[in-house]
């Protein structure tokens, strides 16, 4: 039987440019997309009284809403529970979109930072022709 063993920190995780482009571009973005085209998010939606739909009312008892007295209460509980979801949702589809354009800015920033970046033998080169161009202090020496 095998010794169980617990998370092995001694690993790296490095995250590339492609992986983060990936990302942003495939992973959020189908999320985002699909999020909007979800039939039930629209529907909570359409409940909580935002936007046109199909759905407006939650209707009980088949046409007979007067014969439940409780009706109304659940359809305004029903109608506070869909305008929670959507509210959620809604903040859930922004943060990701936010994540999204940071994840974006920040490649703008690597990929700026890559083309501007010094090589060591460039930064080496430099160095040599300031330290060669810059004159040399006369010794003073006290007699």
């Amino acid at each position: 039987m095998a010794t169980p063993t617990g998370p092995d920190y001694n690993h790296t995780l490095s995250v590339n440019h492609d992986d983060l482009k990936y990302f942003a571009d495939t992973e959020l973005g189908a999320f985002l997309k699909d999020l909007a085209a979800d039939p039930g998010y629209r529907a909570m939606l359409s409940f909580a009284g935002e936007g046109g739909g199909d759905y407006s009312t939650l209707q009980l008892g088949h046409g007979s809403e007067a014969a439940l007295s409780i009706a109304t209460k659940i359809q305004s509980d029903f109608k506070a529970l869909a305008g929670g979801i959507s509210t959620d949702l809604k903040t859930m589809g922004t943060q990701m979109t936010e994540g999204q354009l940071r994840i974006r800015l920040a490649l703008t920033l690597m990929e700026t930072a890559h083309e501007e970046a010094m090589t060591a033998a460039d930064m080496m080169a430099i160095l040599t022709k300031v330290s060669a161009a810059t004159p040399t202090k006369p010794s003073t020496t006290t007699t």
